[in-house]
Protein backbone atom coordinates (compact mmCIF):
# COMPACT_ATOMS: atom_id res chain seq x y z
CA UNK A 1 0.00 0.00 0.00
CA UNK A 2 1.56 3.51 -0.90
CA UNK A 3 2.27 5.28 1.77
CA UNK A 4 0.31 9.42 1.64
CA UNK A 5 2.36 12.78 1.50
CA UNK A 6 0.29 14.03 3.99
CA UNK A 7 -1.19 12.54 7.10
CA UNK A 8 -5.08 14.27 8.27
CA UNK A 9 -4.39 15.69 11.82
CA UNK A 10 -6.03 13.17 14.58
CA UNK A 11 -9.84 14.27 15.40
CA UNK A 12 -8.28 15.53 18.69
CA UNK A 13 -5.82 17.84 16.90
CA UNK A 14 -8.65 19.09 14.19
CA UNK A 15 -10.49 19.72 16.56
CA UNK A 16 -8.34 21.99 18.74
CA UNK A 17 -8.41 25.40 17.50
CA UNK A 18 -12.38 25.93 17.70
CA UNK A 19 -12.34 24.94 21.20
CA UNK A 20 -9.61 27.44 22.41
CA UNK A 21 -10.22 30.22 19.36
CA UNK A 22 -11.90 32.37 21.83
CA UNK A 23 -9.23 32.01 24.30
CA UNK A 24 -6.23 33.21 22.37
CA UNK A 25 -5.29 36.94 22.82
CA UNK A 26 -6.22 39.23 19.70
CA UNK A 27 -9.30 39.66 17.60
CA UNK A 28 -10.15 41.50 14.61
CA UNK A 29 -7.21 41.16 11.88
CA UNK A 30 -5.03 38.64 14.29
CA UNK A 31 -7.81 36.33 14.52
CA UNK A 32 -8.69 36.21 10.20
CA UNK A 33 -4.71 35.34 10.20
CA UNK A 34 -5.28 32.69 12.47
CA UNK A 35 -8.12 31.12 11.29
CA UNK A 36 -6.67 31.58 7.22
CA UNK A 37 -3.42 29.56 9.25
CA UNK A 38 -5.98 27.19 10.56
CA UNK A 39 -7.21 26.26 7.73
CA UNK A 40 -4.17 25.56 5.24
CA UNK A 41 -2.67 23.45 8.25
CA UNK A 42 -6.49 21.53 7.76
CA UNK A 43 -5.83 21.60 4.38
CA UNK A 44 -1.76 20.51 4.12
CA UNK A 45 -2.15 17.98 7.26
CA UNK A 46 1.20 16.80 8.46
CA UNK A 47 4.00 15.38 6.38
CA UNK A 48 5.09 12.16 5.79
CA UNK A 49 7.70 10.31 5.09
CA UNK A 50 7.24 10.62 1.45
CA UNK A 51 7.55 14.33 1.73
CA UNK A 52 11.38 14.80 1.07
CA UNK A 53 11.89 17.24 3.28
CA UNK A 54 10.82 15.40 6.58
CA UNK A 55 12.05 11.88 4.83
CA UNK A 56 13.88 10.63 8.04
CA UNK A 57 12.14 12.30 10.70
CA UNK A 58 8.54 10.50 11.42
CA UNK A 59 6.83 13.84 13.49
CA UNK A 60 2.97 12.50 13.13
CA UNK A 61 4.39 10.10 15.68
CA UNK A 62 4.86 12.93 18.28
CA UNK A 63 2.65 15.30 17.46
CA UNK A 64 -0.68 13.68 16.21
CA UNK A 65 -2.07 12.41 19.28
CA UNK A 66 -4.25 13.77 21.75
CA UNK A 67 -2.39 16.63 23.28
CA UNK A 68 -3.75 19.69 25.07
CA UNK A 69 -2.11 23.43 25.56
CA UNK A 70 0.38 23.34 27.36
CA UNK A 71 -0.47 24.86 30.69
CA UNK A 72 1.12 28.29 32.35
CA UNK A 73 3.81 27.62 34.83
CA UNK A 74 7.24 29.28 36.91
CA UNK A 75 10.15 27.48 36.23
CA UNK A 76 12.65 26.27 38.87
CA UNK A 77 14.69 29.36 40.35
CA UNK A 78 17.32 26.36 40.06
CA UNK A 79 16.89 25.83 36.46
CA UNK A 80 16.64 29.68 35.40
CA UNK A 81 20.02 30.25 37.44
CA UNK A 82 21.68 27.20 35.90
CA UNK A 83 20.49 28.48 32.08
CA UNK A 84 21.49 31.82 31.84
CA UNK A 85 23.96 33.11 29.62
CA UNK A 86 24.81 36.65 27.98
CA UNK A 87 26.91 37.75 31.07
CA UNK A 88 25.54 40.23 34.04
CA UNK A 89 24.38 43.20 31.79
CA UNK A 90 22.29 41.18 29.58
CA UNK A 91 18.70 41.18 29.34
CA UNK A 92 15.94 38.43 29.18
CA UNK A 93 12.12 37.10 28.66
CA UNK A 94 11.52 33.74 30.37
CA UNK A 95 8.95 31.28 28.90
CA UNK A 96 7.55 28.16 30.88
CA UNK A 97 6.03 26.21 28.41
CA UNK A 98 5.86 28.98 25.37
CA UNK A 99 4.49 31.23 27.91
CA UNK A 100 5.84 34.31 29.36
CA UNK A 101 6.70 34.76 33.49
CA UNK A 102 6.55 38.47 33.89
CA UNK A 103 8.30 37.97 37.50
CA UNK A 104 11.75 36.13 35.36
CA UNK A 105 11.98 39.10 32.98
CA UNK A 106 14.94 41.33 32.77
CA UNK A 107 13.98 44.16 30.56
CA UNK A 108 15.18 47.43 32.59
CA UNK A 109 17.22 49.97 31.68
CA UNK A 110 16.93 49.34 27.34
CA UNK A 111 17.92 52.34 25.54
CA UNK A 112 15.64 54.58 23.73
CA UNK A 113 14.57 52.92 20.11
CA UNK A 114 14.52 49.15 21.84
CA UNK A 115 11.13 47.53 22.13
CA UNK A 116 11.29 44.18 23.68
CA UNK A 117 8.24 43.09 25.21
CA UNK A 118 6.04 39.35 25.40
CA UNK A 119 4.02 39.09 22.14
CA UNK A 120 0.50 38.84 23.87
CA UNK A 121 1.52 42.69 25.34
CA UNK A 122 1.98 43.41 21.98
CA UNK A 123 -0.91 41.91 20.56
CA UNK A 124 -2.47 44.27 22.99
CA UNK A 125 -0.93 47.55 22.21
CA UNK A 126 -0.52 46.99 18.28
CA UNK A 127 -2.46 43.94 17.31
CA UNK A 128 -2.54 45.17 13.08
CA UNK A 129 0.96 45.24 13.40
CA UNK A 130 1.39 41.46 14.81
CA UNK A 131 -1.24 40.52 12.47
CA UNK A 132 1.14 41.94 9.65
CA UNK A 133 4.06 40.10 11.09
CA UNK A 134 2.05 36.69 11.02
CA UNK A 135 0.60 36.72 7.99
CA UNK A 136 4.45 37.49 6.30
CA UNK A 137 5.36 33.97 6.52
CA UNK A 138 2.60 31.64 4.51
CA UNK A 139 4.28 28.74 3.04
CA UNK A 140 3.86 25.35 2.68
CA UNK A 141 5.18 24.06 6.16
CA UNK A 142 1.95 23.20 8.37
CA UNK A 143 3.86 23.66 11.02
CA UNK A 144 4.29 27.55 10.97
CA UNK A 145 0.54 27.28 10.08
CA UNK A 146 -0.35 25.79 13.58
CA UNK A 147 1.70 28.07 14.87
CA UNK A 148 0.22 30.88 13.84
CA UNK A 149 -3.09 29.67 14.73
CA UNK A 150 -2.36 28.57 18.30
CA UNK A 151 0.38 31.03 19.65
CA UNK A 152 -0.56 32.27 22.82
CA UNK A 153 2.75 34.12 23.54
CA UNK A 154 6.52 35.35 22.25
CA UNK A 155 8.45 37.69 22.15
CA UNK A 156 8.26 41.21 20.09
CA UNK A 157 11.52 42.49 19.49
CA UNK A 158 12.26 45.92 17.70
CA UNK A 159 14.94 48.28 17.09
CA UNK A 160 15.32 51.44 15.59
CA UNK A 161 17.59 52.15 12.75
CA UNK A 162 21.12 53.09 13.95
CA UNK A 163 20.00 51.76 17.57
CA UNK A 164 22.40 49.17 18.89
CA UNK A 165 21.82 47.50 22.10
CA UNK A 166 25.19 47.00 23.71
CA UNK A 167 24.37 43.72 26.32
CA UNK A 168 23.06 40.33 25.13
CA UNK A 169 18.72 39.72 24.68
CA UNK A 170 17.90 36.25 26.14
CA UNK A 171 15.24 34.29 25.53
CA UNK A 172 15.02 31.52 28.00
CA UNK A 173 12.03 29.15 26.74
CA UNK A 174 11.67 26.19 29.99
CA UNK A 175 9.76 22.94 28.83
CA UNK A 176 7.81 21.82 32.05
CA UNK A 177 6.74 18.34 31.44
CA UNK A 178 3.91 16.90 33.57
CA UNK A 179 1.55 13.64 33.59
CA UNK A 180 -0.28 14.19 29.87
CA UNK A 181 1.32 15.22 26.68
CA UNK A 182 1.15 18.84 25.80
CA UNK A 183 2.12 21.33 23.30
CA UNK A 184 3.03 24.79 22.84
CA UNK A 185 3.53 26.98 19.76
CA UNK A 186 5.80 30.29 21.21
CA UNK A 187 6.46 33.02 18.28
CA UNK A 188 9.75 35.61 17.85
CA UNK A 189 9.54 38.42 16.06
CA UNK A 190 12.77 40.43 15.43
CA UNK A 191 12.59 43.37 13.57
CA UNK A 192 15.63 45.67 12.40
CA UNK A 193 15.98 48.74 11.13
CA UNK A 194 18.51 50.09 8.95
CA UNK A 195 22.16 49.90 10.74
CA UNK A 196 20.41 48.59 14.16
CA UNK A 197 22.46 46.04 16.11
CA UNK A 198 21.45 42.54 18.36
CA UNK A 199 22.64 39.95 19.95
CA UNK A 200 19.73 37.38 20.81
CA UNK A 201 20.52 34.15 22.39
CA UNK A 202 17.68 31.30 22.91
CA UNK A 203 17.78 28.87 24.81
CA UNK A 204 15.60 25.92 25.26
CA UNK A 205 16.10 23.89 28.40
CA UNK A 206 14.06 21.53 30.69
CA UNK A 207 12.87 22.32 33.65
CA UNK A 208 10.92 18.92 34.55
CA UNK A 209 10.58 15.51 32.68
CA UNK A 210 7.37 14.77 30.71
CA UNK A 211 6.01 14.36 27.24
CA UNK A 212 5.93 18.36 25.53
CA UNK A 213 6.41 19.26 22.26
CA UNK A 214 7.63 23.16 21.86
CA UNK A 215 6.71 24.06 17.96
CA UNK A 216 8.91 27.30 17.77
CA UNK A 217 8.95 30.24 14.98
CA UNK A 218 11.53 32.63 14.63
CA UNK A 219 11.18 35.75 12.01
CA UNK A 220 13.92 37.94 11.83
CA UNK A 221 14.16 41.27 9.09
CA UNK A 222 17.14 42.38 9.07
CA UNK A 223 17.57 45.75 7.91
CA UNK A 224 19.99 47.72 5.50
CA UNK A 225 23.19 47.59 7.05
CA UNK A 226 21.95 45.63 10.31
CA UNK A 227 23.40 43.33 12.30
CA UNK A 228 21.78 39.98 13.86
CA UNK A 229 23.94 37.95 16.15
CA UNK A 230 21.30 34.52 16.87
CA UNK A 231 22.80 32.19 18.74
CA UNK A 232 20.94 29.23 19.91
CA UNK A 233 21.37 26.11 22.40
CA UNK A 234 18.84 23.18 23.08
CA UNK A 235 19.17 21.05 26.12
CA UNK A 236 15.96 18.76 26.70
CA UNK A 237 14.78 15.96 28.06
CA UNK A 238 14.38 12.30 26.06
CA UNK A 239 10.56 12.90 26.03
CA UNK A 240 10.68 16.00 24.70
CA UNK A 241 10.13 17.62 21.36
CA UNK A 242 11.10 20.42 19.69
CA UNK A 243 10.29 22.11 16.05
CA UNK A 244 12.12 25.71 15.64
CA UNK A 245 12.28 27.09 12.33
CA UNK A 246 13.72 30.81 12.05
CA UNK A 247 13.08 32.51 8.65
CA UNK A 248 15.43 35.29 8.45
CA UNK A 249 15.29 37.89 5.63
CA UNK A 250 18.68 40.64 4.65
CA UNK A 251 18.09 43.78 3.07
CA UNK A 252 20.98 45.16 1.48
CA UNK A 253 24.01 44.90 3.44
CA UNK A 254 23.18 43.25 6.01
CA UNK A 255 24.74 40.67 8.21
CA UNK A 256 23.84 37.53 10.52
CA UNK A 257 25.99 35.28 12.45
CA UNK A 258 24.04 32.06 13.59
CA UNK A 259 25.69 29.35 16.23
CA UNK A 260 23.45 26.67 17.16
CA UNK A 261 24.19 23.81 19.44
CA UNK A 262 21.82 20.65 20.31
CA UNK A 263 22.78 18.70 23.24
CA UNK A 264 19.50 16.78 24.51
CA UNK A 265 16.13 15.92 23.34
CA UNK A 266 14.35 13.14 22.08
CA UNK A 267 13.02 14.71 19.04
CA UNK A 268 15.35 17.87 17.76
CA UNK A 269 14.41 19.34 14.27
CA UNK A 270 16.29 22.79 14.02
CA UNK A 271 15.38 24.89 10.51
CA UNK A 272 16.90 27.99 9.35
CA UNK A 273 16.03 29.68 6.08
CA UNK A 274 18.09 32.89 5.15
CA UNK A 275 16.96 35.11 1.87
CA UNK A 276 19.18 37.96 0.85
CA UNK A 277 17.41 40.35 -0.44
CA UNK A 278 19.55 42.88 -1.03
CA UNK A 279 23.04 42.93 -2.50
CA UNK A 280 26.19 42.63 -0.45
CA UNK A 281 24.77 40.97 2.38
CA UNK A 282 26.49 38.16 4.72
CA UNK A 283 25.20 35.14 6.67
CA UNK A 284 27.96 32.86 8.42
CA UNK A 285 25.62 30.04 10.12
CA UNK A 286 27.25 26.92 12.48
CA UNK A 287 25.78 24.10 13.99
CA UNK A 288 26.48 21.35 16.17
CA UNK A 289 24.78 18.38 17.45
CA UNK A 290 26.44 15.81 20.28
CA UNK A 291 23.50 13.16 20.57
CA UNK A 292 23.63 9.62 22.29
CA UNK A 293 20.44 6.99 23.20
CA UNK A 294 18.23 7.22 20.73
CA UNK A 295 18.08 10.83 20.30
CA UNK A 296 17.37 12.04 16.52
CA UNK A 297 18.46 15.34 15.16
CA UNK A 298 17.33 17.06 12.10
CA UNK A 299 18.70 20.12 10.96
CA UNK A 300 18.12 21.30 7.92
CA UNK A 301 19.45 25.07 6.03
CA UNK A 302 18.30 26.93 3.12
CA UNK A 303 20.35 29.96 2.15
CA UNK A 304 18.14 31.73 -0.56
CA UNK A 305 19.98 34.37 -2.45
CA UNK A 306 17.56 36.43 -4.81
CA UNK A 307 20.34 39.11 -4.91
CA UNK A 308 23.92 39.54 -6.02
CA UNK A 309 26.95 40.15 -4.22
CA UNK A 310 26.01 38.37 -0.98
CA UNK A 311 28.19 35.58 0.96
CA UNK A 312 27.35 32.36 2.56
CA UNK A 313 28.97 30.10 4.82
CA UNK A 314 27.56 26.97 5.82
CA UNK A 315 29.59 25.19 8.66
CA UNK A 316 28.08 21.94 10.43
CA UNK A 317 29.15 19.40 12.75
CA UNK A 318 27.54 16.20 14.40
CA UNK A 319 28.54 14.15 17.20
CA UNK A 320 26.57 10.74 17.51
CA UNK A 321 26.93 7.84 19.99
CA UNK A 322 25.24 4.74 20.83
CA UNK A 323 21.78 4.61 19.08
CA UNK A 324 21.71 8.57 17.87
CA UNK A 325 20.17 9.46 14.57
CA UNK A 326 21.19 12.97 12.83
CA UNK A 327 20.03 14.21 9.49
CA UNK A 328 21.95 16.96 7.77
CA UNK A 329 19.82 19.12 4.60
CA UNK A 330 21.56 21.92 3.53
CA UNK A 331 20.37 23.67 0.33
CA UNK A 332 21.99 26.83 -1.57
CA UNK A 333 19.47 28.50 -4.11
CA UNK A 334 21.29 30.78 -6.27
CA UNK A 335 18.53 32.96 -8.59
CA UNK A 336 18.74 34.20 -12.20
CA UNK A 337 20.58 37.50 -12.01
CA UNK A 338 22.37 36.75 -8.49
CA UNK A 339 25.51 37.21 -9.71
CA UNK A 340 28.47 37.28 -7.83
CA UNK A 341 27.37 35.07 -5.20
CA UNK A 342 30.02 33.36 -3.10
CA UNK A 343 28.00 30.41 -0.86
CA UNK A 344 29.44 27.45 0.56
CA UNK A 345 28.56 24.57 2.80
CA UNK A 346 30.46 21.68 4.95
CA UNK A 347 29.04 19.09 7.04
CA UNK A 348 31.15 16.71 8.94
CA UNK A 349 29.98 13.83 11.06
CA UNK A 350 31.92 11.61 13.81
CA UNK A 351 30.47 8.30 14.89
CA UNK A 352 31.21 6.57 18.18
CA UNK A 353 29.32 3.97 17.74
CA UNK A 354 28.21 1.04 14.79
CA UNK A 355 24.82 1.94 15.75
CA UNK A 356 24.98 5.19 15.10
CA UNK A 357 23.86 6.83 12.21
CA UNK A 358 23.67 10.08 9.75
CA UNK A 359 22.00 10.75 6.83
CA UNK A 360 23.65 14.25 5.02
CA UNK A 361 22.64 15.69 2.10
CA UNK A 362 24.07 18.44 0.89
CA UNK A 363 22.38 20.29 -2.48
CA UNK A 364 23.11 23.25 -4.89
CA UNK A 365 20.90 24.83 -7.28
CA UNK A 366 22.19 27.78 -9.48
CA UNK A 367 20.73 29.80 -12.34
CA UNK A 368 23.39 32.16 -12.38
CA UNK A 369 26.60 31.70 -13.92
CA UNK A 370 29.09 34.45 -12.43
CA UNK A 371 29.14 32.74 -9.10
CA UNK A 372 31.11 30.47 -6.15
CA UNK A 373 29.17 27.73 -4.56
CA UNK A 374 30.84 24.89 -3.12
CA UNK A 375 29.53 21.93 -0.76
CA UNK A 376 30.82 19.00 1.11
CA UNK A 377 29.84 16.47 3.44
CA UNK A 378 31.77 13.93 5.01
CA UNK A 379 30.91 10.64 8.04
CA UNK A 380 33.50 8.77 9.78
CA UNK A 381 35.18 7.23 12.66
CA UNK A 382 38.31 9.01 15.26
CA UNK A 383 41.18 8.69 13.41
CA UNK A 384 42.98 5.68 14.71
CA UNK A 385 46.91 7.30 14.29
CA UNK A 386 45.73 10.09 16.01
CA UNK A 387 44.79 7.82 19.13
CA UNK A 388 47.93 5.93 18.57
CA UNK A 389 49.88 9.08 18.86
CA UNK A 390 48.29 10.47 22.36
CA UNK A 391 48.07 6.92 23.78
CA UNK A 392 52.09 6.10 22.94
CA UNK A 393 52.56 9.33 25.21
CA UNK A 394 50.52 7.96 28.39
CA UNK A 395 46.70 8.65 28.03
CA UNK A 396 44.47 5.80 28.60
CA UNK A 397 42.38 4.95 26.20
CA UNK A 398 38.77 6.58 27.06
CA UNK A 399 40.42 10.25 27.63
CA UNK A 400 42.59 9.90 24.35
CA UNK A 401 39.00 9.32 22.82
CA UNK A 402 37.23 12.09 24.86
CA UNK A 403 39.81 14.29 23.84
CA UNK A 404 39.87 14.10 20.25
CA UNK A 405 35.95 14.10 20.50
CA UNK A 406 36.15 17.12 22.37
CA UNK A 407 38.27 18.81 20.12
CA UNK A 408 36.75 18.08 17.03
CA UNK A 409 33.26 19.72 18.24
CA UNK A 410 34.96 23.03 20.06
CA UNK A 411 35.72 24.07 16.68
CA UNK A 412 32.23 24.84 16.39
CA UNK A 413 31.88 26.35 19.74
CA UNK A 414 34.91 28.79 19.63
CA UNK A 415 32.96 30.42 16.57
CA UNK A 416 30.21 31.51 19.34
CA UNK A 417 30.24 35.30 20.27
CA UNK A 418 28.90 34.85 23.91
CA UNK A 419 31.37 33.12 26.48
CA UNK A 420 28.55 32.24 29.37
CA UNK A 421 26.61 29.86 26.43
CA UNK A 422 29.98 28.56 24.93
CA UNK A 423 31.28 27.51 28.25
CA UNK A 424 27.85 25.69 28.77
CA UNK A 425 27.79 24.27 25.49
CA UNK A 426 31.56 23.11 26.23
CA UNK A 427 30.58 21.39 29.96
CA UNK A 428 27.29 19.89 28.16
CA UNK A 429 29.39 18.24 25.44
CA UNK A 430 31.62 16.68 28.14
CA UNK A 431 28.90 15.41 29.96
CA UNK A 432 27.59 13.08 27.06
CA UNK A 433 30.86 12.19 25.79
CA UNK A 434 32.44 9.23 26.69
CA UNK A 435 35.81 9.82 29.00
CA UNK A 436 34.47 13.46 28.94
CA UNK A 437 33.53 13.87 32.62
CA UNK A 438 37.30 12.64 33.52
CA UNK A 439 38.39 15.36 31.00
CA UNK A 440 36.33 17.69 33.43
CA UNK A 441 37.25 16.22 36.57
CA UNK A 442 40.98 16.28 36.27
CA UNK A 443 40.94 19.52 34.80
CA UNK A 444 42.68 18.15 31.70
CA UNK A 445 41.22 20.87 30.04
CA UNK A 446 42.11 24.55 31.18
CA UNK A 447 39.45 26.54 29.24
CA UNK A 448 36.03 24.41 30.57
CA UNK A 449 35.73 25.94 34.32
CA UNK A 450 32.96 25.69 36.46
Amino acid sequence: MAVARRIAPAPELAGLFPRIAPQLPGGGALAEVRERAWRRFLEQGLPSVKVEAWKYSRIPQQVNRPMGLARPETPPAAVVREALAGGPHARRLVFANGIAVPSLAHLGGLPQGVRVLPLEEAIARFPERVAEAFARIEDDRGFTDLNTALCRSGAWIELDPGVELTWPLQLLFVAMGGEAAAMTHPRVVVRLGEGAKLHLIESHVSGRDGAVFTNAVLQAEIGEGARLVLERAVMLDADQTLLDEAVCELAAGARLLANGATLGGGLVRGELEVHFRGEGGEALLNGLYVTRGREHVDTAVRVLHHAGGCHSDQFFKGVLDEQAHAVFAGRITVAPGAQRSDAYQVNRNLLLSDEAEVDTRPELEIEADDVRCTHGATVGCLDPNALFYMRARGLAPEVAEAMLTYAFAAEVVERMVDADLARKVRRAILRRVPGGARLETEGLLEEVPA
